[in-house]
């Protein structure tokens, strides 16, 4: 199971992760079950991404905690009023003494008058907004796991009818080389080596399979199926995403970084908490209303004002160590800002270097080279046994060819991840990307 979290390969890639998918939708755009259980496209992916990612489940599953908290903070009063009654009956000692019931009750109020309530409902919506902007960075970067295994699945198929190509060469040439080892004993040699090649095919072929199983199980798990069932169907050109390479980076893109948005909002979160446990060391007084009936059954109606008296710490509870710790942590987000927007232009140039390298490679081998490449190794069989080439020179034609083409498909996939790199970095990634 590999997680988005894990898709990033290095530590500027993973702060690269800060600038993505600016064109995306906040919120995941779910698509009906049957556009999502049949082919994926490089136009439903992203969506049926978003809609089933089970890891996005258990990041969405956090906001309405973060809701409810805004709820709680939101109350009017510091505490519920507190309703007293008591009763007794006295009675005078001695013969003929006189009895009298007295009572008393009161209703007492505790009252916030510093403000603190302002500053927890803000402290509140700054970690709902930084538990939104985390949930849009899970969603981005599980788009991006998904254009990932997409294009790893593609690539693993490539590679398998790459693999049985060339099974199929070694096995002909195999043929041709027992015949002349049967005619001639001294090419006994040549048809050894020939199957050393032949086994080193088969062990290529079923690397390939593996690897699309692989492949195909994890972005099974990423659309929210069952990796072991059958790889989801896939259709598409392995082909990158459509990316440019800018020398700098977008202040636009930088400003709607989510992960960038979210430690905003965590600092302020951290600034308010401060704040409000500030505006605590204010007492809040109690205001009571209270009738009594005495002895003397006078009835006495009255108001009462209940004020504590603050204290310096240690003695008393100034909350000084709390707002130390929130200050303290305020400070740390302000240095973790700082990095991350340092750390990003490092992802966008590696990004783009990376981009640009495998596109060179790509782009030296034109698809006619390839589909000349590819014919000659489907006509060595024919001129070994012709005679046009000796066992020795067929296998070392073959293996050029052979790096040559598997080469060339690991730059393409390899170009293909690095387009997802830099749609990352500069905050660009689409959720649908050609045909």
């Amino acid at each position: 199971m590999i997680s988005a979290r894990s898709f990033f390969r290095s530590g500027a890639i993973r702060a690269g992760a800060a600038l993505a998918l600016a064109a995306l939708p906040a919120r995941a755009v779910a698509l009906d079950g049957p556009e999502c259980s049949h082919t994926i496209t490089r136009q439903n992916l992203a969506a049926c991404v978003l809609a089933a990612h089970p890891d996005l489940l258990v990041e969405r599953s956090e906001l309405p905690v973060l809701r409810a908290r805004r709820s709680s903070a939101s109350t009017l009063l510091p505490s519920n009023p507190v309703l007293a009654v008591t009763g007794s009956q006295r009675r005078a000692s001695g013969p003929g003494g006189r009895s009298a019931l007295e009572w008393s009750a009161s209703l007492s109020q505790e009252l916030e008058l510093a403000g603190g309530r302002g500053r927890r409902i803000a402290a509140a919506e700054a970690e709902l907004e930084a538990g939104r902007e985390q949930v849009r960075a899970s969603e981005r970067a599980s788009v991006a796991a998904g254009w990932a295994a997409f294009f790893r699945l593609l690539a693993a198929r490539a590679e398998l009818e790459l693999s049985e190509r060339l099974l199929s060469a070694s096995e002909r040439i195999s043929r041709v080389a027992r015949a002349k080892a049967e005619k001639a004993p001294a090419a006994a040699a040549d048809a050894d080596v020939v199957n050393a090649f032949t086994l080193q095919a088969l062990r290529a072929k079923l690397q390939a399979e593996q690897a699309l199983a692989d492949a195909g199980a994890e972005l099974g798990y990423l659309l929210g199926r069952d990796p072991s069932a059958a790889a989801p169907a896939v259709s598409g050109a392995l082909e990158p995403l459509p990316v440019t390479e800018p020398s700098t980076l977008n202040p636009k893109a930088l400003a709607a970084a989510p992960e960038l948005r979210a430690l905003a909002a965590e600092h302020s979160a951290a600034s308010e908490r401060a704040a409000a446990l500030r505006r605590e060391r204010v007492p809040n007084p109690t205001v009571s209303l209270f009738a009594r009936r005495d002895d003397f059954d006078e009835r006495v109606l009255g108001v009462g004002l209940t004020l504590p008296i603050p204290l310096p710490a240690p003695v008393g509870q100034t909350h000084a160590g709390q707002i130390a710790e929130l200050e303290a942590h305020a400070r740390r987000i302000e240095q973790q800002q700082r990095q991350a927007k340092a750390r990003t232009q490092l992802a966008l140039a590696h990004a783009a270097a990376a981009l640009r390298s495998h596109r060179q490679f790509v782009e030296a081998l034109p698809p006619a080279a390839q589909e000349r490449a590819e014919q000659s190794l489907r006509n060595l069989g024919s001129e070994l046994e012709a005679g046009h080439l000796t066992v020795r020179e067929a296998l070392s034609a073959q293996q050029a060819l052979i790096e040559l083409l598997r080469t060339h498909l690991d730059e393409r996939r390899a170009l293909c991840l690095a387009s997802i790199e830099l749609a990352l970095a500069q905050g660009t990634l689409l959720a649908r990307a050609g045909p």
